[in-house]
């Protein structure tokens, strides 16, 4: 006889599939169709330098904040990509261009967030920093374009559609994304307020979950958009292990169980089967509504009240594989950076993030290595997750000079 227990598990298991409208039940194929065709794109202002004077240094906090250079105009785009299932979606994006009197080509910066939710109330271009601080994001990508970078910050698939929440740790949604941002951007181009243009030193680059998406596109580049330039991919505190994230960043694993039973259904993704009753019946709620400030009190950093206790002894016992085989596999499949794609990586650790550790950055900067990429790895001490960022921005702007060089490419 079923148990009332089971029945509420089961009740709450057909909430949330019909909250998180599940797109598949099974992994999407390796190769899909063409994306990154500029739908529209406004010019909606100008930074003066006086102006990202004064503003940089809240992002900056603590850190040396960039002497401004150039003014930068921002614009507001969309343009068309593909969701990890091959269907066609629409991607919001952010441009932070140089305000440049002379025609030249200019490094182009295509920046990926860290978590902000999965929710559109969550999405990174909605972001108020004086009041919601997930980032300080236009900040940051202040900072590189006022230095003569062209900055591309897109918003992530599943944001502005309220058909499909944010695929969270998808490989390829992520991955198509940061590609057709680099086709839109260079689809958008002259642009009547700058004589800047792209130039082939093209970098993918990302925060955090970022740094999995940085990644992801240098992953599908070969077979997806082999016509685009990659000359680097640079990540901050970069979680491409998303199982390893699953055992070190706890409160985000409640998001990555949401969006992948979204898209691959629930007879390989059961939220029951890892979280702690008290969690499930809410799951779509909490996990697909509260931004990353919220759900990060709301569910911690501890396991032992979130993850039911046999879970919890598979994932720390290494027996991820033998016990629960589905959901190993989607972990797996949806790890970045290790296709052997070849591209050189900068990766920026904090010594003391405890989301992305650095026994785990280490491990997957020598698996890099092996595979091919020439990797500078710079590890800050006392440095926490939050601030990568700021601390490794001067020499983030220095390796990207240094290889955008080697392609005759100046700021």
């Amino acid at each position: 006889m079923t148990s009332m227990t089971t029945r509420r598990a089961g009740a709450a298991l057909a909430l949330i599939i019909a909250a998180a409208g599940v797109a598949s039940a099974q992994p999407a194929p390796a190769q899909a169709g063409r994306g990154g065709a500029l739908a529209s794109i406004e010019y909606v202002g100008s930074f003066e330098r006086d102006s990202i004077r004064e503003s940089i240094p809240k992002f900056f906090e603590s850190y040396r904040a960039p002497e401004a250079v150039y003014a930068v105009a921002k614009y507001v785009a969309s343009f068309g990509s593909l969701d990890f299932d091959g269907s066609p979606v629409t991607i919001k994006a952010q441009l932070y261009v140089p305000v440049t009197d002379e025609g030249s080509e200019r490094p182009v910066y295509v920046f990926a967030s860290g978590t902000t939710g999965i929710g559109d109330a969550c999405a990174p271009s909605l972001e108020t920093p004086d009041t919601k601080r997930w980032g300080w994001y236009e900040q940051n990508m202040l900072a590189y374009a006022t230095l003569g970078y062209i900055v591309v910050f897109p918003d992530y698939t599943g944001f502005n559609d309220p058909g499909r929440p944010q695929r969270y740790f998808s490989k390829l949604a992520e991955g198509r994304m940061m590609l057709d941002a680099i086709r839109a951007a260079f689809d958008a181009f002259p642009l009547r307020e700058s004589r800047a243009i792209p130039s082939k030193a093209v970098f993918t680059a990302g925060y955090s979950q970022g740094g999995h998406a940085a990644m992801a596109a240098a992953d599908l580049r070969p077979e997806y958009a082999p016509e685009l330039p990659l000359a680097g991919v640079v990540t901050y505190g970069s979680t491409n292990d998303v199982e390893a994230l699953v055992r070190e960043g706890v409160a985000y694993a409640p998001l990555i169980f949401y969006s992948y039973l979204s898209m691959y259904g629930p007879e390989l993704v059961r939220p029951g089967d890892y979280l702690r009753e008290k969690w499930v019946p809410t799951l779509a709620a909490d996990a697909g509504e509260m931004p990353v400030d919220e759900f990060q009190k709301y569910y911690g950093f501890d396991y032992k009240p979130l993850y039911r206790p046999e879970f919890a002894a598979a994932l720390y016992g290494g027996r991820l594989a033998d016990e629960y085989p589905e959901l190993s596999r989607l972990l797996a499949d949806n790890h970045t950076g290790l296709s052997g794609h070849g591209a050189p990586a900068l990766v920026i650790q904090g010594d003391a993030d405890f989301i992305a550790t650095t026994a785990t950055q280490t491990r997957f900067v020598v698996a890099l290595r092996e595979k091919g990429s020439r990797v500078k790895f710079f590890v800050y001490p006392k440095v926490s997750h939050r601030y990568t960022r700021m601390a490794g921005f001067d020499a983030s702007v220095a390796w990207m000079d240094e290889r955008a060089a080697e392609l005759g490419v100046r700021r």
